[in-house]
């Protein structure tokens, strides 16, 4: 299994052929919640107010994470700002890079049409992607809650506009989103992310 939720959320974004299933700034907003929301689970982060703030604790390992960590120690800012903040800086790029050395994801230079260059990421770990999908769909689909790490990665799929994608085989799709919104209704990162991308949805239609 992936280590952390953006990993997850990362395969849960992309088809058997490697295309991502949601629009690209969808997708950053969702792995920088993600990646907020791994702080939030290992006891790191916490709103103070309206504001994030880091808490003490042991050094953290992966390089991705210490460096977010370091950041929101040393800067002030909402969830919503911090996401808006996080989803042009590469970090897609620099975790999908990590999951193509670990071989949980492969590279195509695709050619769409033989016009349009793309890079698309085949999933090379199908295990791991078809046990993700099936702990969102049971985090939607039953009344009792599932565990934590299962539940916030539900709460930023969803925000991030992937709920047609994973619940479409499982029954209403609109109905299990809303039933995952009202699961997480106190995920600050999920909540964030759906105020931005909802707010990137409405600019592209002005």
């Amino acid at each position: 299994m992936p280590e952390t939720l953006a990993a997850e959320l990362l395969l849960l974004a992309h088809d058997i052929r490697g295309k991502c299933r949601i629009a690209p700034a969808a997708i950053d907003c969702g792995v920088a919640g993600a990646l907020l929301s791994e702080l939030r689970l290992a006891g790191r982060l916490t709103l103070d107010g309206s504001v994030l703030v880091a808490t003490g604790g042991p050094t953290i390992d992966d390089p991705i994470l210490g460096e977010l960590l370091a950041e929101v120690a040393a800067t002030s800012r909402t969830p919503r700002e911090w996401v808006t903040h996080l989803r042009g800086t590469g970090l897609t790029e620099r975790l999908l890079a990590q999951m193509v050395k670990s071989g949980q994801v492969e590279v195509d230079h695709h050619r769409n049409y033989g016009l349009f260059a793309e890079t698309w990421y085949p999933v090379g770990d199908i295990v791991a992607l078809w046990d993700a999908h099936q702990r969102v769909v049971v985090a939607a689909t039953t009344p009792a809650g599932p565990d934590r790490r299962t539940l916030a990665l539900s709460a930023i799929a969803t925000a991030a506009g992937m709920a047609k994608v994973l619940f479409a085989t499982s029954g209403d799709w609109r109905a299990l989103a809303a039933r995952v919104r009202e699961k997480t209704a106190d995920d600050w990162a999920a909540e964030a992310v759906h105020q931005v991308v909802a707010a990137e949805r409405k600019n592209a239609t002005v």
